[in-house]
């Protein structure tokens, strides 16, 4: 049985779909999260999600989001997301939204994002 690089906690709470996401995923494993987090978006039907990605070690560099976005056939462009991460690494904000992420936004704290989401 192969072993996860990554883990992936997900629940509803108040009307959205909260993903939390900790552990390591580069490379192959990163299109293998991605499409677990496609299959979770689709069984819960969600409109609206947060992603707290706080605990995922080893990112994709900005020019791999980029073409990752483009070329991954997603439901993620009709979710409205709410990304909680550090501060160091919203840069990624602009990565996405080049991509066609347009529905998607940045926080450094979960009440925020929250916030943002029920509006």
């Amino acid at each position: 049985m192969e072993k996860k690089e990554y883990q992936i906690a997900s629940s509803i709470n108040n009307g959205f779909l909260e993903i939390a996401i900790t552990g390591t995923a580069t490379g192959s494993a990163y299109q293998k999260m991605v499409n677990e987090l496609d299959e979770i978006l689709k069984a819960n039907r969600a409109k609206k999600a947060i992603f707290d990605v706080r605990g995922l070690a080893g990112r994709i560099e900005n020019t791999e989001i980029y073409r990752f976005v483009r070329n991954h056939p997603s439901i993620i462009y009709d979710i409205q997301s709410a990304i909680v991460d550090f501060p160091e690494n919203n840069h990624q904000e602009t990565a996405a939204k080049d991509a066609g992420l347009a529905l998607w936004k940045w926080f450094t704290d979960m009440d925020s994002a929250k916030a943002w989401l029920k509006r």
